[in-house]
């Protein structure tokens, strides 16, 4: 139901992790492997879903991660490098449109929705302040993970020692399948775009369906489809070496979304099967209000 890096768990003062599909009473399909609809967590209203089952998964989550007692803060993601920084009450138009989430109070958790996306989670482990980031393909390419660190050295005094960073589920290499125009944009703003892209010749289905064919036809490799994929990860992970977060300090290796059905939504691998909705999961983090130390009496001290 959860994943946590545990680095990050051993802080006494931080609530972190990353949903899983796994554990709610959400019933939405396993497009790939055709089983029966499981009980799924999903955490964001979709197609085929109530508004009821997704207040329970919520629920159960804050419960798994022991913070019923805090604000579950959400914003109207658009795909953008857009980074809110919550040091007070929230604002009265709450959730606002935005892909980033900083704050130093204690009592809010933090999230990102997400279903191939990656949530990136930020803490800085001597001040005392986290952020949670949505960065998909526009996101990155407008370097909001890059923007993210800079905004805690700006507004925290963020020290480059103390800074964490990790990378939660979401689509890899190898399920990324992107056209011309993402690489022209990611060449447009990075000098080691070529870094970021494979390519892959596949079979068009008549190459698939008649391999005999094919086989013997020397000239007929200019016919395979040659696919372009983008490696998200390391994208983020190259910005935020560039931001200064070391990278012992960069956790991040989990798993494609894409590639395990059974535990993670994906909208890729989901998308467009009207029959087949795709849920949402998160990447959630906060500080925890922690009682303070009391004082030494007169008798303590002997």
């Amino acid at each position: 139901m959860l994943l946590q890096v545990p680095q990050l768990a051993q802080l006494p003062w931080l609530v972190h992790g990353f949903s899983t599909r796994r554990g709610g009473v959400s019933r939405l399909p396993n497009s790939r492997s055709g089983s029966a609809p499981g009980k799924d967590l999903n955490l964001t209203k979709s197609k085929g879903d109530s508004a009821r089952n997704v207040a329970e998964n919520r629920r159960r989550l804050m419960v798994r991660l022991r913070a019923k007692k805090m604000q579950l803060v959400t914003q109207r993601q658009v795909h953008s490098d857009l980074i809110h920084v919550l040091n007070s009450s929230l604002p009265s138009d709450f959730p606002s449109a935005g892909d980033g989430l900083v704050t130093d109070r204690a009592g809010l958790l933090l999230s990102v929705t997400v279903a191939d996306c990656l949530p990136i989670l930020l803490v800085d482990t001597k001040q005392r302040v986290v952020a949670a980031l949505h960065c998909g393909w526009r996101g990155t390419v407008r370097r909001i993970a890059q923007k993210g660190v800079g905004l805690l050295k700006q507004t925290y005094g963020s020290r480059d020692r103390d800074l964490r960073a990790a990378i939660g589920p979401g689509i890899r290499v190898c399920c990324y399948r992107v056209g011309e125009e993402v690489r022209d944009e990611f060449e447009g703003q990075f000098s080691y775009a070529s870094q970021l892209f494979a390519r892959c010749e596949e079979p068009s289905p008549l190459q698939t369906r008649y391999p005999l064919l094919f086989h013997y036809n020397t000239e007929s490799h200019a016919a395979f489809d040659n696919l372009l994929y983008l490696d998200l990860v390391q994208s983020n992970i190259l910005q935020l070496l560039e931001a200064g977060v070391a990278a012992t300090r960069i956790y991040a290796d989990a798993p494609c979304t894409s590639c395990h059905p059974e535990m993670f939504f994906s909208h890729r691998r989901d998308a467009g099967q009207t029959d087949r909705p795709t849920g949402r999961m998160m990447g959630v983090v906060g500080i925890r209000d922690m009682p303070a130390r009391k004082a030494p009496s007169l008798r303590d001290q002997g």
